[in-house]
């Protein structure tokens, strides 16, 4: 059991029982991370460690999550985020845990609540592939894989407890390694796309989500993310993150070059003004 309090604008994590591997992980990334990347992911400045609970002091992301913008597009006439900005996110999503996978750590949680919207996210107006300053910050690395400790070659045959986040080698009985990071971007996306949480269903052998993609102006693009995401060989055999990510980013700078800074405007007005409200 874990809350979030809030005092002098940073986060006091409170967690029952006492979860210090939270922090090694964190410690581990600001050893192995270059300096100029280490805000892609939550940071922790102290943590205060008891036999029955820990505290852990954070770094406040003042407008949500990646969940609460999917939320905000329900509630408009088109209900889902607009394309433009899904390409977007998902491309920033790609390159942050292209650079988690570099140091060897599989964070084994990513969800669309596990990536917050920060102050960086309002003010950057650089949409490059490989720009660092997207402001999307992933967190929560309490369930995290330190691959480092383990000898070369070492694949997993646990299985997450809840149904919704097994990835496809865990719901086969295959071992895994950073799979499960890649089906915890196709379940982001997929909440993006949709509104809703992803489905899989295995047909002869390959799986698939429970989205129709035929109305959308990407759909071949989407159905080969999903399938790459979705259906990788074995552990040895791991898809290119980057290359996926050079693929959206394509389709991005050809097809709405001159949209997504007004989408992303429109986004931030919607943020602002859930954050004024949530204040009251």
């Amino acid at each position: 059991m874990s809350s979030i309090t809030v005092a002098s604008h940073c986060p006091l994590q409170v967690q029952k029982p006492a979860n210090p591997w939270e922090f090694y992980i964190n410690t581990c990334l600001d050893d192995r991370l270059q300096p100029a990347i280490r805000h892609l992911f939550c940071s922790i400045r102290s943590a205060h460690l008891f036999h029955n609970g820990s505290v852990m002091l954070g770094e406040l992301h003042n407008y949500g999550t990646l969940l609460n913008a999917v939320n905000i597009y329900r509630t408009l006439s088109d209900k889902v985020m607009p394309q433009p900005l899904i390409l977007y996110f998902t491309v920033c999503i790609l390159h942050t845990v292209e650079q988690l996978h570099s140091v060897h750590v599989i964070h084994a949680d990513i969800k669309p609540d596990n990536f917050m919207l920060g102050e960086r996210f309002l003010e950057n107006k650089c949409f490059d592939s490989d720009s660092v300053d997207h402001g999307l910050v992933l967190i929560d690395l309490g369930q995290s894989i330190d691959m480092q400790l383990f000898p070369e070659g070492t694949a997993f045959t646990a299985r997450c407890l809840t149904s919704g986040f097994q990835c496809t080698e865990m719901l086969s009985g295959k071992p895994w390694t950073y799979q499960t990071d890649y089906f915890g971007i196709a379940g982001t996306v997929y909440c993006m796309l949709f509104g809703t949480y992803m489905q899989v269903t295995n047909e002869g052998g390959v799986w698939k989500t429970n989205g129709v993609f035929r109305r959308n102006p990407h759909s071949d693009l989407w159905l080969e993310f999903f399938d790459t995401l979705l259906n990788v060989p074995d552990c040895g055999s791991l898809p290119s993150l980057r290359s996926l990510r050079c693929r959206l980013t394509s389709v991005l700078q050809q097809n709405y070059s001159s949209k997504l800074a007004t989408m992303k405007s429109r986004l931030v007005i919607k943020l602002l003004e859930n954050h004024r409200a949530a204040r009251r």
